[in-house]
């Protein structure tokens, strides 16, 4: 969740149609650690960077009460579209403002959406922010990018897939340590022909271990795991927990 212009209109849609099925595969883990936090439900969750509503939608449906926040405005709207039972609204981390954030039984975030923020002291600003969203007694889970993710995606080089009415192309760079560049070109069917759109993620690296530092300091138990249930996960991508006692 940046200020930078990151999942314009054909992006977000590609990224939903196409991946959506990423922060699905999460969500039985993540209301497993609902549950055994026993938040039931009506609890208020803050889902962030919802991206479009996939996650949101597995928490209405159990009962939750949702605000999903995005920084991409064509994503919160095809959330708004998929999930009329929750709220969504557009803003970026950080906020730079204490209490900016609406406190929440738990805040919840798939994607690694923290590392798109624009440095590692924006990552730490964001994460105190977080942890100050959680009420007595919630619960905080989120996943990282971490630089084992970035070395190994550093050796993929580029990226092709190519659907019946939309392609898309990536090619990952590593301009410096922690520091992995994505360029992403999309390709989508409009009437009877295509329409290019193009973007470059610069995405910010951040270990674990200094995560869970920083979100101790805020007053959370925390522990790293590797996935927030038994969905299959990437390489180097971690898992923090947290519960405010």
């Amino acid at each position: 969740m940046t200020s930078a212009p990151y999942y314009q209109e054909d992006l977000a849609w590609v990224h939903d149609v196409g991946f959506g099925h990423l922060a699905e595969r999460a969500a039985p883990g993540i209301l497993a650690l609902l549950r055994s936090a026993g938040l039931g439900r009506s609890a208020e969750v803050l889902d962030v960077g919802c991206g479009s509503g996939r996650l949101a939608r597995a928490l209405t449906e159990e009962g939750y009460s949702v605000l999903g926040l995005d920084a991409s405005p064509p994503m919160v709207e095809l959330a708004r579209r998929h999930v009329p039972a929750a709220r969504f609204e557009v803003r970026s981390l950080p906020t730079g403002e204490a209490g900016a954030l609406p406190d929440a039984d738990a805040v919840v975030s798939t994607g690694h959406v923290l590392n798109y923020l624009d440095s590692l002291d924006d990552i730490a600003l964001a994460l105190g922010e977080l942890a100050a969203a959680v009420r007595p007694g919630g619960l905080l889970a989120l996943d990282l990018m971490t630089e084992r993710f970035a070395r190994a995606h550093e050796r993929c080089g580029g990226h092709v897939r190519v659907e019946k009415d939309w392609a898309v192309v990536t090619h990952d760079t590593r301009p410096g340590p922690f520091r992995l560049h994505r360029r992403i070109t999309t390709f989508r069917r409009v009437d009877d022909g295509w329409r290019r759109q193009d973007e470059h993620h610069r995405n910010v690296t951040c270990e674990a271990a200094e995560a869970a530092a920083i979100l101790r300091a805020c007053g959370l138990s925390v522990e790293q795991r590797a996935s927030f249930g038994e969905e299959p996960t990437l390489d180097g991508l971690a898992v923090l927990v947290g519960v405010r006692r």
